[in-house]
């Protein structure tokens, strides 16, 4: 089945200089971008993304980390997409990250490692509606898979 995920390229993969590895990772995987900008985060979006942990102790310091500095918000579509992102991420903390994982290769520490991706379906439809107007959203159709996968394809 296709879907569409949110993936944030946090800010520290933005100051790292990683945003063109971590998106050609997804891209080499078969994912297709359907949305993507540049953000610099303001707390009225930072407390609109994290709204499900307002109240939690770690609230704070995920607002704090978000609106640090710019990060790259992206709306990636292919089959499966939401599984097979958070997939392709990793575990949260780098450290249980598998290698050729995105944290597993990339990530230093758990507060600082890389990458967002929605968890299901419901958060995919939430959190793509608060970073993406649906104008702001691509359909490919049938002719991406054509000039990618050639005449078989449809």
């Amino acid at each position: 089945m296709t879907e569409r995920t949110l993936v944030l390229v946090k800010p520290d993969g933005v100051q790292r200089l990683l945003t063109g590895r971590i998106i050609a990772r997804y891209e080499e995987r078969g994912l297709k971008i359907v949305g993507l900008k540049l953000v610099h985060v303001d707390r009225a979006l930072a407390e609109r993304h994290y709204a499900v942990h307002k109240g939690k102790p770690f609230f704070e310091g995920l607002v704090a980390f978000i609106t640090s500095a710019p990060l790259v918000a992206l709306a990636l579509e292919g089959p499966d997409a939401i599984a097979f992102v958070r997939t392709m991420n990793g575990a949260t903390r780098p450290t249980e990250a598998a290698p050729g994982t995105i944290r597993g290769d990339l990530a230093v520490e758990m507060s600082q490692n890389l990458v967002h991706a929605s968890d299901s379906p419901e958060s995919a439809a939430t959190e793509l509606a608060i970073w993406f107007r649906a104008d702001e959203l691509l359909s490919y159709g049938r002719e991406i898979d054509r000039w990618v996968l050639g005449p078989q394809a449809g």
